[in-house]
């Protein structure tokens, strides 16, 4: 994925509660381009719940869609006109990477980062509408708080000496402050109710993911690994955790992620459409602890169960078994043959004065043991925006 690099710069702004949606719009500038696969003079993605909506680059100089649902939903005419203010601004960032340097007295043979970011906050209602519950416009120069606007008293924060410039110049301006604030509360939570409303239908005509538990002997003797695979998530909104008797175990424990990565791509490459993510811990065969898992998804619970013996024990124990079993069923046998034929000698001797025509009507007795069945060792680890031409 091409834009994976730059997302992962700046997801970490990025802080959702459980029950806060949030929609953000990423942009980022550098001075001159770079020779890194993925990473480009120019980009501009926008946010939905940490899940990447669309992207746009300086080389493709296209906005696409990264969800489905978006490409589904929207039209011809919405990826036109992103595309088109994704360019102008691609030009402004162009601009003011230059009147930043200046001013920050930087020369131009170093690589420099103008990133502008902004978004709004909704918080669910009982009616099932989204309340403003904040918003943000912020801009940072080479990975620094430069610019922030405060919706609370309409003006713009300068935490360093050469932002407050362009702070006096646009805090002159109550028309722009007031349309920041405006589009924050408004314009935003519109695009945040739709794009939530969008991909809510889209996820309920999706299947549950699937979740597969397993235990797997490592190459160190006398120790196991357990597993727990969750597959088919169509959101990053998933969390394995894994738990010993009562007691939730982090990686201080041991416990080891793959982190949250596609596991299924649309036709083209270019859209994750389903994620997943593996959790695991290293035990000794010989723990007698209680080892279970739970997956959360989209906040329910959808799996939960318990590592049971590793099957290697369970099918020693059901051989040793088996074996007492056969030995008891020899001797049985063996017993039964010795008995009869104690039975044979004894007949003999006493029917030694009678006709041959009685001793064909006097059968044999056949005594046989009940059958037992020898059980097979069972493997118990079964897998169980209309883009707003100023801001998008």
């Amino acid at each position: 994925m091409d834009s994976g690099v730059v997302f992962l710069i700046f997801t970490c702004f990025s802080v959702v509660g459980s029950e806060i949606h949030t929609l953000e719009y990423i942009y980022t500038a550098l001075s001159k381009p770079v020779e890194v696969p993925g990473v480009y003079e120019f980009t501009a993605m926008g946010i939905l719940d940490n899940e990447q909506i669309d992207y746009y680059n300086s080389k493709d100089k296209t906005k696409i869609p990264r969800q489905t649902w978006m490409s589904e939903r929207l039209d011809d005419n919405y990826w036109d006109k992103g595309t088109s203010s994704r360019k102008s601004k691609e030009q402004w960032f162009k601009v003011n990477v230059e009147i930043l340097m200046n001013r920050m007295n930087h020369n131009y043979s170093g690589l420099h980062v103008l990133q502008w970011r902004h978004g709004c906050q909704g918080e669910p209602q009982p009616d099932g509408t989204l309340a403003f519950r904040d918003g943000f416009d912020q801009y940072s120069y080479d990975g620094g708080d430069f610019l922030s606007f405060d919706p609370g008293h309409l003006q713009w924060v300068a935490p360093v000496s050469q932002a407050v410039p362009t702070k006096m110049k646009w805090d002159h301006s109550q028309t722009l402050n007031q349309y920041t604030e405006g589009y924050l509360k408004r314009e935003c939570m519109d695009w945040l109710s739709k794009f939530m409303g969008y991909g809510e239908k889209d996820l309920k005509n999706q299947s549950a993911p699937g979740v597969y538990s397993r235990a797997k002997t490592t190459k160190t003797p006398g120790k196991v690994i357990l597993h727990c695979l969750a597959t088919g998530l169509h959101t990053r909104d998933v969390e394995v955790d894994i738990y010993r008797n009562d007691d939730h175990m982090t990686e201080a424990d041991g416990v080891t992620s793959t982190g949250i990565r596609p596991s299924e791509f649309s036709a083209d490459g270019t859209i994750a459409k389903t994620y997943q993510l593996k959790k695991s811990i290293e035990i000794l065969k010989s723990d007698l602890d209680i080892y279970r898992y739970k997956v959360t998804y989209r906040g329910d619970v959808t799996a939960a169960g318990k590592w049971e013996p590793e099957s290697d024990q369970v099918t020693m124990i059901a051989i040793v078994v088996a074996l007492v079993l056969l030995i008891c069923c020899i001797v049985a046998i063996v017993a039964v043959f010795l008995v009869l034929r104690y039975k044979k000698k004894v007949t003999s001797s006493r029917s030694s004065t009678t006709t041959d025509k009685e001793l064909e009507t006097q059968p044999l007795e056949n005594g046989e043991p009940n059958g037992t069945c020898i059980p097979e060792a069972e493997n118990l680890m079964h897998p169980n925006g209309n883009d707003f031409l100023i801001y998008q």
